[in-house]
């Protein structure tokens, strides 16, 4: 192989051996031509069954490069993904454009096409950068490596039309997963901002119905080999319905929250009705439910008027969250689900639990069909709408959920293609990445899964159970549910623990109040680059860090309620641009975590008191 090769492979290799080996290993000629522009500079040609395309100009590829990245201010992002590695033309002119400390993420699909690149051009100077992460055909996962601590840069994105044109699903691909990265984090921190100190206030308002309901473990493995119908809410369930009715008696039926009332409208009461969400919106799809069998599966962070609602059984799901597993070490194991962001991943995994086999999805859209977001029916009614948005109307809410999002198109199951979001994108990719054998998704319309099997309802044939479920469930629910000397028993060991947290407390609270002020000479201290007190002072936060974390179980329960200030902090979001040097800005980082510690733990102090309340109750 020609020198130019051997350097380039060698700067690669610095950075990425493994990279370098899959380059080492490809052969390009197979899909490329390497030409000369009229310039005199090399391009490829890519061979295609339509013919050839060129990826450069077949002019002059450098000011073809140049007018590229002149249409962007470049100096003012922090970071430039580039889709399309091509010949690295655009990307040498990109690199004098930059910041100094800018990142540039190159997101290129084919190995062939770096291997023709560092074949007939010395790209050392781009390689070698160390601004510059080129990532080949790279999954999810290594752009969300990639990407860590970055979400909160100022982020360009370039895509090279040449390297498009070659396969424009590869690279739309690439580009998609870098963007919902970015987007997904924001959310995150959004999300954990509205919702952290809910999760808790409300996991502290539901104490007495955790402890006196039974767990969803106690259905675990009970249902061996029995068929599953996960009913979820899309467009598409209302044609599914029959199907339901049918083999009523032949599967245990698990509804999500959404799909409960159109069930009974339909005269179906399934044998679970799964519910995560932390708001009281999701708590008023139970308002007027007349189901008493059924059993609710609830995560104790639901909001409480979801118990005062449900007239029915329930039983409790583990805690989702380490940082409140104190809880289950008190009382015991309550079971726990998986998580993929929507009560469908929960209800999959609720059914994967009991044993279930196979597990049949239906009304599992994750798509607009026909234009809806939703079933008909499966909204809130409209005296309950209209009590909470005057000014909405239920059709006035289908289509914000239509425009809230840039659409996206993707094949359908029945359909050439249907609309979604990415944010139903992620549930897809979370279903199709289970690579589950015994799950078949029966929707009759929506978007199609890859890795998932499709079936129509008349390709699912059912055995007899060999049970009668209602009555396995009855039995087991009433073998499970506590009896008064157990819940008095786990009141009295909640509230010797709450206790000794409520001692924690104070003593963070004290240590933390201390820390501020020390954050806030160290500032001072480095502004005025007083060397020795700089020293000092570091170390006075260093021993109180080590105190803190001497408090495990408290300091947990604080965390939990101020995962946005960790999330803001770990992610990049710089918290003061005015400072002046990294020193500064590290202390001003420490000054802002301390601060939301010390509000985690005076919120955590309130929440421990109620709690005792509670249970003294």
């Amino acid at each position: 192989m020609n020198t130019i090769f051997q350097k380039n492979i060698l700067a690669i290799a610095q950075h990425n051996e493994s990279l370098a080996e899959i380059i080492r290993n490809t052969e390009y000629e197979q899909y490329v031509e390497v030409l000369q522009a009229k310039s005199g500079d090399a391009i490829p040609v890519v061979k295609k069954e339509s013919g050839y395309s060129a990826v450069h100009s077949k002019f002059d590829p450098v000011k073809e490069a140049q007018r590229l990245i002149d249409e962007f201010d470049c100096a003012q992002y922090d970071c430039v993904i580039v889709s399309g590695f091509g010949f690295g033309y655009h990307i040498e002119w990109l690199m004098k454009k930059v910041k100094k400390d800018a990142t540039v993420l190159i997101l290129e699909q084919f190995p062939w096409m770096v291997k023709a690149a560092i074949a007939h051009r010395d790209l050392q100077n781009i390689l070698n950068d160390k601004r510059v992460i080129l990532l080949v055909n790279p999954d999810e996962e290594a752009i969300a490596i990639h990407m860590r601590g970055r979400s909160s840069y100022k982020t360009l994105f370039i895509t090279h039309r040449g390297s498009f044109q070659i396969n424009p699903e590869c690279y739309t691909n690439l580009q998609r997963i870098a963007k919902a990265y970015i987007s997904t984090k924001e959310v995150n921190i959004a999300t954990l901002a509205k919702f952290e100190k809910l999760w808790t206030s409300n996991i502290a308002r539901n104490i007495r119905e955790i402890i006196s309901a039974p767990p969803a473990a106690a259905f675990f493995d009970k249902f061996t080999n029995v068929p599953a119908i996960i009913v979820n809410a899309g467009p598409t369930l209302t044609q599914s319905i029959p199907y339901i009715q049918k083999h009523y008696n032949n599967a245990v039926i698990v509804a999500v929250d959404t799909s409960l009332k159109v069930l009974e409208y339909y005269g179906i009461e399934p044998h679970f009705c799964i519910t995560v969400d932390p708001q009281l919106i999701n708590a008023r799809y139970f308002e007027g439910v007349n189901n008493r069998r059924t059993v609710l599966i609830a995560d104790p962070m639901v909001h409480p008027s979801t118990f005062l609602f449900y007239r029915g059984r329930k039983a409790i799901t583990g805690v989702a969250f380490e940082m409140m597993k104190w809880l289950e070490q008190t009382i015991g194991s309550y079971g726990n689900l998986r998580y993929g962001g929507s009560v469908s991943t929960n209800a999959y995994d609720f059914a994967k639990r009991l044993g279930t086999h196979p597990i049949i999805m239906i009304g599992q859209d994750l798509a607009f069909t026909k234009g809806l977001a939703h079933v008909k029916g499966a909204y809130l009614d409209d005296h309950i709408f209209f009590r909470n948005y005057r000014t909405h109307t239920v059709e006035m809410f289908n289509r914000f959920q239509l425009t809230a999002l840039p659409k996206i198109f993707v094949k359908g199951i029945k359909s050439r293609q249907v609309h979604t979001n990415q944010k139903m994108m992620i549930f897809i990719s979370w279903f199709g990445k289970l690579n589950d054998p015994s799950l078949i998704n029966a929707t009759y319309d929506g978007a199609y899964i890859e890795n998932v099997i499709h079936k129509d309802f008349d390709e699912i044939t059912y055995q007899n159970p060999g049970i009668n479920i209602w009555n396995a469930i009855d039995e087991i629910y009433n073998r499970a549910v506590p009896n008064e000397g157990s819940i008095a028993l786990h009141s009295e060991n909640l509230i010797e623990q709450l206790y000794k947290m409520l001692q924690q407390t104070s003593t963070m609270d004290a240590m933390l109040q201390q820390a501020i002020q020390f954050s806030e000479e160290l500032i001072q201290s480095i502004k005025k680059r007083k060397t020795q007190s700089i020293a000092l002072l570091v170390k006075k936060l260093d021993d109180i860090d080590k105190k803190l974390t001497e408090l495990s179980v408290t300091k947990n329960l604080v965390g939990l309620t101020i995962q946005h200030i960790i999330h803001t902090v770990t992610e990049g979001y710089e918290i003061d641009e005015t400072a002046a040097g990294e020193q500064e800005k590290v202390a001003l980082k420490s000054l802002y975590l301390y601060k939301g510690m010390l509000e985690g733990v005076q919120y955590s102090t309130r929440v421990i008191k109620n709690m005792i309340l509670l249970l003294k109750q």
